[in-house]
């Protein structure tokens, strides 16, 4: 793929086709000592593929655990998830997943921690290391493939972190408030490498953060959650030309977006009106 605007095509057509992840009717409760905790109740979300969905909501309003049970790493208590029409039963290589934390290994250079998924399935460094190098440029990291995660800011090792969920080149990426811990200045940096890699790659994306601004910017679609048990509020599409620049942000459209987004969370108690 050789532009931005060719990705945009890939990524449209993908888009067009059937569901490419199918979340329904999921609820999840925890049982403890102390009694069951309801975490997520009826669940149900259509995410076609190449789509971009942000998912914004409270802490403890299960938005990770969502993810959890998407990733195949917890099951639902009921419900059902399917990807490309097959029912989720545990982690699967067509899935990339990207924590808060980077989870580096500080004992392996940069381009060993980025091909530390194909060391554990047994397969050849060989045979993926150019990808990995190739990941790691369009990161703007070539320069340190064989550097260690302690020389790295936290910026850099989350941009690392993106390019080992990407090695394989996973049909679906999920991300966990990945830029939760990072300054503002490297956060939008990396929001416009995040939209630029997902435009060149066509992956569906599922995106979890508690910054409106940021599920907006980065989303074709917000999902908005409420308080624990986690149910879906509102689902909004957003209609904004991509690729997006930083100063979208200031347009009339993006505050419009912002704003009904607040008054959702207004009106669940969440948030407090300027009354």
């Amino acid at each position: 793929m050789n532009t931005v605007a060719d990705a945009g095509l890939m990524a449209e057509a993908a888009c067009a086709g059937e569901a490419h992840l199918q979340v329904a009717q999921v609820c999840k409760t925890y049982a403890s000592p102390r009694g069951a905790t309801h975490a997520l109740q009826d669940i149900t979300l259509d995410v076609p593929a190449g789509r971009f969905v942000s998912v914004v909501g409270p802490s403890g309003c299960g938005k990770s655990t969502l993810l959890r049970c998407i990733a195949g790493l917890d099951r639902p208590t009921s419900g059902e998830i399917r990807l490309n029409g097959e029912p989720i039963v545990g982690p699967s290589a067509n899935t990339g997943i990207v924590f808060q934390r980077d989870l580096l290994l500080d004992w392996r250079t940069i381009l060993q921690n980025v091909l530390f998924t194909t060391d554990c399935r047994g397969q050849p460094r060989a045979a993926w290391a150019e990808r990995a190098r190739d990941l790691l440029d369009l990161f703007g990291l070539e320069n340190f493939h064989h550097r260690y995660p302690w020389e790295l800011s936290g910026g850099m090792r989350q941009r690392v972190a993106i390019c080992r969920a990407l090695l394989d080149e996973p049909k679906l990426l999920l991300m966990d408030e990945p830029f939760a811990a990072l300054d503002a200045f490297t956060r939008d940096d990396l929001n416009l490498e995040l939209q630029k890699i997902s435009l060149q790659t066509a992956c569906t994306t599922i995106f979890i953060t508690h910054n409106i601004g940021e599920a907006i910017f980065l989303a074709d679609q917000v999902v908005v959650m409420d308080r624990r048990p986690g149910r879906i509020a509102l689902v909004l599409d957003i209609d904004l030309p991509r690729p997006r620049r930083l100063a979208v942000r200031e347009s009339a459209a993006f505050a419009q977006y912002t704003r009904t987004v607040r008054q959702a969370f207004e009106e669940l108690g969440i948030l407090r009106s300027s009354a």
